[in-house]
C-alpha cells in the first residue's frame, strides 16, 4: 500500500471545516508515529538527543485521553503495509484555558525509543510543533546509537489531517475543536 493510500484513508476521516477555535475552549489531538522502511540514501550521524526540552512541558497522561479516534482507518491502513510499522497512536483532549492549549505535551512510546513534544499554538491561526527523535542502533553490529529527529512548525487548519515525513519515521495528527 502506498502512502497516498494511506494519506487518501486519512483525508476520508476528515471532517468539514470548522471555524479556527474550538467553542467549548477544548480541542481533540489525534497522533500516529510509524517508522518507515523505505531505502534513502542520507547519512544519519546524530547519537545523542538534541530537543531543547521547553520548560512548561506537560506529561500527556495530565490529559484525558480519548477511547473515540478518527484516524483508526489510517492506522490500521499503515499496519497492513510491510513498508511501515505503527509505534504509537494516542489522542487526548487539551484545554484552551488559560495557556493550556500553548502547553507542549511530551510525547513518547512505552518502549521510549520514541521520545519528544507536541505542541498547539494560537498566534495568527494555530501552529503546530513537532519535536521528535527516535533512537535506534545503526544495525552495523557495533551498537551504535542513532538518533533520528524530526523537528517541524507549520501552520494548520483544525480537521485536517497532516503528515509530518522524516525518511525513518512519519507522523500523521489530526486537530480538531471538541
Amino acid at each position: 500500500m502506498t502512502m497516498l493510500k494511506i494519506m487518501a484513508y486519512s483525508l476520508a476521516a476528515m471532517l468539514f471545516c470548522s471555524p479556527s477555535l474550538a467553542e467549548n475552549g477544548a480541542y481533540q489531538i489525534e497522533l500516529i508515529v510509524f517508522l518507515q522502511a523505505m531505502p534513502n540514501t542520507e547519512v544519519f550521524d546524530q547519537t545523542s538527543s538534541q530537543i531543547k526540552w521547553p520548560s512548561d512541558l506537560t506529561e500527556l497522561s495530565a490529559y484525558k485521553k480519548l477511547e473515540n479516534t478518527t484516524l483508526d482507518d489510517s492506522y490500521a491502513a499503515l499496519a497492513q503495509d510491510s513498508a511501515y510499522r505503527p509505534i504509537l497512536h494516542v489522542a487526548w483532549v487539551q484545554p484552551d484555558g488559560e495557556g493550556e492549549l500553548n502547553a507542549p505535551v511530551h510525547i513518547q512510546s512505552t518502549d521510549g525509543k520514541l521520545d519528544g513534544y507536541l505542541r498547539i499554538q494560537r498566534n495568527q491561526g494555530l501552529q503546530m510543533t513537532a519535536d521528535l527523535e527516535l533512537t535506534s542502533d545503526s544495525g552495523d553490529g557495533f551498537s551504535k546509537i542513532v538518533v533520528y529527529r524530526l523537528n517541524e512548525k507549520r501552520s494548520i487548519r483544525l480537521n485536517e489531517v497532516y503528515y509530518l515525513d522524516h525518511p525513518k519515521f512519519g507522523v500523521i495528527a489530526k486537530i480538531s475543536p471538541l
